[in-house]
């Protein structure tokens, strides 16, 4: 049987925990990618590119990137910018903790 004391201390803790993780590095990071990813269908016709992009085929998908990238407005491509560098560094956290969980499994077999 817990105390009130033991149970106000523990949902405190819980608390701060919950806060920590909400704030932490990587969330951040995923809500910046959200936000942007929002951010470009605000600004951008997704339907349209996609359209377009079929008409090319695989083989010109390169230069269709390059040319919608390099013709579109500025802030559509900060936006991108934006979001391939929190993309980049969310996937480079996310490896990092597979590598982390991988190498302390391996740490105890």
């Amino acid at each position: 049987m817990t105390s009130k004391i033991e149970q106000q201390v523990m949902a405190g803790v819980g608390v701060i925990y919950a806060v920590r993780q909400l704030v932490s590095a990587t969330a951040l990071k995923l809500y910046i990618c959200v936000a942007s990813l929002y951010g470009l269908v605000q600004l951008v016709w997704v339907h349209r590119v996609f359209e377009n992009w079929a008409h090319v085929g695989l083989q010109g998908t390169a230069q269709f990137i390059t040319s919608a990238v390099l013709n579109t407005h500025l802030p559509v491509q900060l936006t991108l910018a934006v979001l391939m560098f929190a993309g980049v560094s969310l996937l480079l956290d996310f490896t990092r903790s597979i590598g982390g969980i991988a190498g302390s499994r391996s740490q105890y077999a």
